[in-house]
């Protein structure tokens, strides 16, 4: 695979830890030097929360994007500085979700607002682009899957549910691989584990009996007071406030197991 990927963060199931999975690995691969964009593609704007200093003045956002992609002239006026070296947001606020009525009514054409406004810039620029999801299927996540390369679906190991959330995002995926765009699945990424617990080890070999053991990452994400300690932090990753911490260094191998998977090195 080439630089330039954009990867969709999504699973429509809530609490599978997509903002935890875009804010870290973004942060861990800009930590290795590359430059990296996340787009907090979710009204609920965590990862703005998290990525942008303390005070940032956001004067245009993602409900910019969305709301006249066609003034998209420069890119560079909807990016901003976050609290990395190396990585860089397009935020989100949460005005955003009374977005989804117009779009809506300009469906199918709203699908690639994102794709048409910032996709050319975003692989011109950065060696990765991330794109944090809601935990929806909805006019949103049409237009973050709709403007990605990659699909990485996040499941939560204690949860039945979000391997249901699984399969209703690859359905979407191919869709959108039938109405002509090259979108695929990179892998899936197992949260909150907990290999104590007899539930969690039947889940992950439940996802992987189902997906294919290949789809599935190899490194996994623990449970870990450090990460829901994180989770409630403003201007905050888990390399700011707890870089030593097993969650942080589990993002660290899920970092060089993604960057061996795309750049094969």
């Amino acid at each position: 695979m080439s630089k330039g990927i954009i990867s969709a963060v999504s699973n429509y199931k809530g609490g599978t830890g997509k903002t935890t999975t875009s804010v870290n690995l973004s942060a861990a691969i800009a930590l290795k030097g590359k430059r990296v964009l996340l787009i907090d593609g979710d009204p609920q704007s965590d990862s703005s929360r998290a990525l942008l200093s303390t005070g940032t003045q956001i004067n245009k956002s993602l409900y910019d994007v969305l709301a006249a992609p066609e003034k998209v002239v420069d890119p560079t006026e909807y990016i901003y500085k976050t609290i990395h070296p190396n990585l860089l947001i397009l935020p989100n606020i949460t005005e955003t979700s009374g977005l989804e009525i117009p779009m809506a009514q300009q469906f199918p054409e709203s699908n690639t607002f994102l794709r048409s406004a910032i996709r050319e810039y975003a692989k011109e620029k950065f060696d990765y682009t991330f794109i944090d999801c809601p935990p929806t299927l909805s006019i949103f996540v049409n237009n973050n899957l709709y403007a990605s390369d990659m699909l990485i679906v996040p499941m939560d190991a204690g949860s039945g549910n979000s391997l249901e959330g699984i399969k209703g995002v690859l359905d979407l995926m191919n869709a959108i691989r039938e109405d002509g765009y090259d979108l695929n699945l990179l892998k899936i990424l197992i949260n909150r584990v907990d290999r104590r617990k007899g539930a969690h080890t039947a889940n992950i070999e439940d996802a992987k009996e189902r997906f294919g053991a290949k789809n599935v990452f190899k490194s996994t994400i623990p449970t870990s007071s450090h990460i829901q300690t994180n989770e409630s932090l403003r201007s905050s990753t888990l390399f700011t406030s707890a870089p030593s911490s097993k969650g942080a260094q589990a993002f660290r191998t899920l970092c060089k197991e993604f960057l061996t998977h795309t750049e094969g090195a």
